[in-house]
């Protein structure tokens, strides 16, 4: 019982400290991330995306819920307008578990999975915010200039990661 709600305090506490940290980072290094190829650190995705892959998948998380919750939160906070990350976090956590059961759970095919999930979050919010009138650049703009930088950022950041994250998840597992 413990161990369950260590794990589960592991999740909650790894959630907000990513959400503040993608915040914090787009404030810090501005003059790096907003330049002429804006690159967005999506470290709260990140977060949700090791939850499913080194988590217990008996242990009871509410991914979903905390996926929704987080999304409504990084709405109201980051983007102003309600609905775009409510509705991509929990499909990026539906995608994993559903490529999940069909990939080996080693290095290559976790970041296979990483690659899809955020190319999904780059191409719903570009969608998401071209219909709420928050983006006003064409597509090729952003396939152009923030895509990539947004992509191979975030992959360095994903494995970085992968191996502490993993460890810490290991101690905390079943």
């Amino acid at each position: 019982m413990l161990k369950k709600s260590k794990q589960r305090l592991l999740f909650i506490i790894g959630l907000f400290i990513s959400f503040y940290l993608e915040g914090t980072l787009m404030h810090v290094f501005p003059f790096i991330l907003a330049g002429k190829f804006p690159m967005v650190p999506y470290l709260t995705i990140t977060w949700l995306i090791y939850t499913v892959l080194f988590s217990d998948p008996n242990q009871n998380l509410h991914l979903y819920w905390w996926a929704f919750g987080i999304g409504l939160l990084y709405d109201s906070y980051y983007i102003g307008v309600l609905g775009i990350y409510t509705v991509i976090f929990p499909v990026v956590i539906l995608v994993t578990k559903l490529i999940l059961e069909y990939v080996d759970e080693n290095i290559y095919g976790s970041t296979m999975i990483y690659l899809i999930d955020i190319i999904i979050v780059l191409v719903l919010g570009y969608i998401g915010g071209r219909m709420s009138h928050l983006v006003y650049f064409s597509g090729v703009h952003f396939f152009a200039y923030a895509f990539g930088p947004t992509l191979l950022l975030n992959l360095v950041i994903f494995l970085l990661l992968y191996f502490p994250i993993s460890l810490l998840f290991d101690k905390y597992r079943q």
